[in-house]
């Protein structure tokens, strides 16, 4: 894909929860997922930790930045093409799907950014929830409608009109980083839960060893598509500030493929002058071999809550404050 970096429209920002301007510089780097241009700058607020890009790409030119294999065109589990990717792609959403039922036992559930609907998909064959979905990719909810017959507004939740009847789960899977405006789109949430209804969410984990290994190259950056990084401690804070109490905090991924996102952008900044060596990183890095050496330990990580991908479950107990 070809994009012209002077064609590219660009904002300033100030922090979005405490709305503070003033903050310092943590690294500028490049795209380095899909390697299109441009130069992004991440900043930290300094009055409540919230990290930022600083300026950011207004909402339209963003959008240059998702191509077809991001995560929203991901095909569902039941249409992969071998057993095995089929067993994987449900797996994560079991996992996910266990981990809610600690805390929500069935009702109404709303995905946010649904993707191509793995987690409506196994909440719906669980038979304890009725679902319904938003995703602000046509593709990705023409195939969630036609797969699944379930309710998908295609947009974002700031054009979502909630029914009348409130819900008792709303999901966030790897979302909330994308939205311009993360504290409108908490409280937005509040207002369509019930009273005792469930959030969870799940952010790159900032306080995570992959991020003090890989710095700057940690897969969990994602420039420019992540807007926000959250800092453990500051989304707790937002979230008891906006009528939330956080119930649990676990790692449901252990990362194999996260951990070999970071290896890669670590080792673009030699692949000019070790081409065949980067080459050979990589190939042993997915080899059986390592995946299989690596499963006890990213396993460990995860309890520890050290993986690259951490959720929070919240549960709302009063009112938002404005």
């Amino acid at each position: 894909m070809s994009i012209d970096p002077r064609s590219l429209a660009w904002e300033p920002t100030v922090c979005d929860w405490c709305g503070s301007n003033q903050a310092h510089l943590l690294f500028e780097g490049p795209d380095r997922l899909e390697r299109l241009p441009g130069s992004f700058r991440m900043v930290q607020c300094e009055q409540c930790g919230l990290i930022r890009q600083n300026p950011r790409l207004a909402w339209e030119s963003l959008q240059h930045y998702y191509i077809d294999d991001y995560a929203a065109y991901a095909l569902m589990a039941k249409d992969e093409t071998t057993p095995l990717r089929r067993w994987n792609r449900r797996y994560g959403s079991a996992k996910r799907l266990r981990a809610i039922q600690r805390h929500a036992q069935g009702g109404r559930m709303l995905d946010v950014g649904c993707g191509t609907g793995l987690f409506l998909e196994a909440c719906k064959a669980s038979g304890q929830w009725k679902v319904a979905g938003i995703e602000p990719t046509q593709q990705a909810c023409e195939y969630v409608r036609s797969s699944l017959q379930v309710p998908v507004h295609h947009g974002t939740l700031a054009d979502f009109t909630p029914p009348e009847q409130p819900f008792d789960l709303i999901t966030l899977w790897n979302v909330l980083e994308h939205v311009p405006d993360p504290a409108a789109s908490i409280r937005r949430c509040h207002a369509m839960l019930a009273d005792g209804g469930l959030l969870a969410l799940t952010i790159p984990n900032v306080e995570g060893i992959g991020k003090r290994v890989f710095g700057k190259y940690w897969v969990g950056w994602d420039l420019p598509r992540h807007l926000f990084i959250f800092p453990r401690p500051m989304l707790e804070t937002m979230l008891g500030d906006l009528g939330f109490e956080v119930v649990d905090a676990r790692c449901l991924s252990t990362s194999y493929a996260l951990l070999g996102h970071s290896l890669d952008f670590w080792s673009q900044s030699w692949e000019d002058r070790f081409p065949r060596l980067r080459s050979l990183l990589l190939r042993v890095y997915h080899s059986l071999p390592v995946r299989l050496a690596l499963m006890v330990p990213l396993w460990l990580l995860d309890k520890s809550r050290q993986t690259t991908l951490l959720t929070i479950f919240a549960r709302k107990i009063g009112p938002s404050q404005p």
